[in-house]
């Protein structure tokens, strides 16, 4: 078993490659990219896997939606058409920043940071 500082970073990470793919594109813009499309429902699931393997004391001590946000990848894994493009924007625009902010904002208040997983320092993983 990891430690949950582990997983706190690989779910910042997912958030940061979320938010790096949709960076410049309008809703619309969004809509018409399957390729992007795939690769933020990726990374939400990415969030979603790592959360559920996140210690419950830990998750306790942040204020997100956890069971939303597993919940999440539940569908994205056993129920993928029934995705709605706009719910995933909005997702990917406002709640995915905010949980970023959120466990970022955790860590500092435990004395560490953010760690790039894989010692990955692209700027795709990178600050």
């Amino acid at each position: 078993m990891k430690d949950s500082n582990t997983y706190i970073d690989l779910i910042i990470a997912a958030c940061k490659k979320a938010t790096e793919y949709i960076a410049e594109l309008s809703e619309e813009d969004f809509r018409k990219q399957s390729i992007v499309q795939s690769a933020v429902i990726m990374q939400l699931q990415v969030i979603g896997e790592m959360a559920k393997k996140l210690d419950g004391k830990i998750k306790s001590e942040i204020d997100v939606p956890w069971n939303m946000i597993v919940g999440l990848r539940n569908i994205i894994a056993h129920d993928y058409f029934m995705l709605d493009l706009v719910a995933v924007w909005e997702i990917a625009t406002k709640n995915v920043p905010e949980l970023e902010e959120k466990l970022l904002a955790y860590l500092k208040s435990n004395g560490t940071s953010y760690i790039p997983p894989f010692d990955d320092t692209t700027p795709l993983m990178g600050e």
